[in-house]
């Protein structure tokens, strides 16, 4: 097993404590044990008998002929001081299997090879290992899990489900750092995208620190949204913004872009509907010290986005700005980082914008969503637009963010408003569509009337 995002993997051999025999039982009434006493056995392998001043070269040049366990070091003591048991993988049984360039060392040198008994216990098997031998042959062993902080997070499948206590145990066992091992319950249905989970091992606490690129971030993990997997996104995205550019983060979260962005040197105005994530919000922007850059809110994306070009003093209130900024407020970028409905909230950029308060270029809008992993970008765009109610223009790039599932990955979507889109027209140029939203029927039409994008500058799926 590997540890999806960090360095440590399932892999990880060390054992924290040796605790008693767990005994539990499937729904099925078969009796699930891990006894650590099971696994004490005795290894048996060859090894080369060498002076201890050539131990150095022979294990260089025997390379991946060595043998490789936890806990176990390939060079060994011998009777005699003046020279050294140098272990071989199990495999190898003779000297001819062992590789060229060291055969004809041993053979010019005249080393003996002999056998050599390693004792084993529960400390030298991996958790692969040990859940290969626990587990029926028919269940595969889970193959990685999500480390954030201390806490392992697995989704484990309908076939682990009898046997998901005897998995967490051994991951507790066998990684150190872990803490905490759960378990992803269902599907994220909740308006705030947490999603229930279950504890498999260990504490039942889920307040941790993580880290991404220097900058740290605190988190309750059972009530806010963190995916570590996203930590090469939030870099990629931020290293487009320049200093003093002014971003608005729809659906901020805890702050994995609007934190790093105002390390940059952004002015960031962070929102989340979410309570809990407003608050870890706040607590980050205090930790990495960017107060001066980033301002965090709790209200509804929509909301916020036309508070914060609204120019009221209704606008300033609602947002606590008085005396802070005045508005509206002139951003570069808009970041919609909610890929289960983010392109839903897209209307809000129709009309959104005063021509005669507005100056210079409309601003980038990145939208995350789930597309289907054979979806040309084409109905990628047909669909955004759709939302938007109006053309995506020229300026569009699709970056493929990661995969989901085997038919669904996660992209964003970037491009330019356009002028024809984003300012609002005289109520005369305008119509009004089912939702109560005014959008202009000259210049960008209801979506069902969009028509299918061409344009040869437009990008394909990266």
């Amino acid at each position: 097993m590997r540890a999806i995002v960090t360095r440590a993997g399932l892999f990880g051999a060390g054992l924290r404590t040796q605790r008693a025999v767990s005994t539990m039982t499937s729904s099925s009434g078969r009796d699930l044990s891990l006894n650590r006493a099971d696994f004490s056995e005795v290894l048996r392998v060859k090894a080369f008998r060498i002076p201890s001043r050539k131990c150095q070269l022979a294990v260089s040049t025997l390379g991946d002929d060595l043998l490789c366990r936890p806990k176990i070091r390939p060079v060994q003591k011998d009777a005699s001081p003046e020279t050294r048991l140098v272990l071989l993988k199990e495999d190898i049984v003779e000297r001819a299997d062992v590789c060229a360039p060291f055969r004809e060392v041993a053979e010019r040198e005249g080393y003996d090879i002999v056998d050599f008994e390693v004792p084993l216990d529960y400390s030298h098997f991996s958790a692969d290992q040990v859940l290969k031998r626990l587990l029926p042959e028919n269940v595969e062993t889970p193959s990685s899990f999500e480390l954030v902080g201390p806490i392992a997070h697995l989704n484990l499948r309908k076939e682990h489900e009898p046997f998901k206590n005897l998995i967490g145990e051994v991951i507790l066992d066998k990684n150190p750092v872990v803490k905490t091992v759960v378990n992803k319950v269902g599907t994220i249905e909740n308006e705030f995208r947490v999603f229930q989970m279950e504890v498999l091992a260990g504490e039942a606490n889920f307040e941790t620190e993580v880290r991404e690129h220097g900058l740290r971030f605190k988190l309750d993990y059972s009530k806010v949204y963190w995916n570590s997997r996203l930590e090469n996104e939030h870099q990629r995205l931020v290293s487009k913004f320049k200093p003093k550019e002014v971003i608005c983060d729809m659906m901020g979260g805890i702050g994995p872009f609007a934190v790093p962005a105002g390390k940059k040197g952004c002015v960031v105005y962070a929102n989340d509907l979410n309570p809990d994530s407003f608050r870890y919000l706040q607590q980050n922007i205090t930790i990495n010290k960017v107060g001066n850059q980033v301002q965090a809110f709790n209200l509804d994306a929509r909301e916020f986005v036309r508070l914060l070009v609204g120019g009221s003093s209704e606008s300033i209130d609602k947002l606590g700005l008085d005396g802070k900024v005045s508005t509206p407020v002139k951003f570069d970028h808009a970041i919609m980082n909610l890929p289960a409905s983010a392109i839903q909230f897209l209307d809000v950029f129709n009309g959104l914008f005063d021509g005669g308060v507005w100056s210079g270029a409309m601003p980038w809008i990145h939208c995350y969503t789930f597309v289907k992993g054979d979806e040309p970008d084409v109905e990628i765009m047909e669909m955004c637009e759709k939302h938007l109610g109006g053309k995506l223009g020229e300026d569009v790039s699709i970056h493929r963010v990661r995969d989901v599932a085997p038919s669904k990955i996660m992209v964003c979507v970037s491009f330019r408003l356009l002028e024809s889109v984003g300012l609002k027209r005289d109520i005369g140029e305008c119509i009004m569509k089912s939702d109560g939203n005014v959008h202009s029927g000259v210049l960008h039409p209801r979506p069902d009337e969009v028509d299918t994008p061409t344009s040869p500058k437009r990008q394909k799926l990266v």
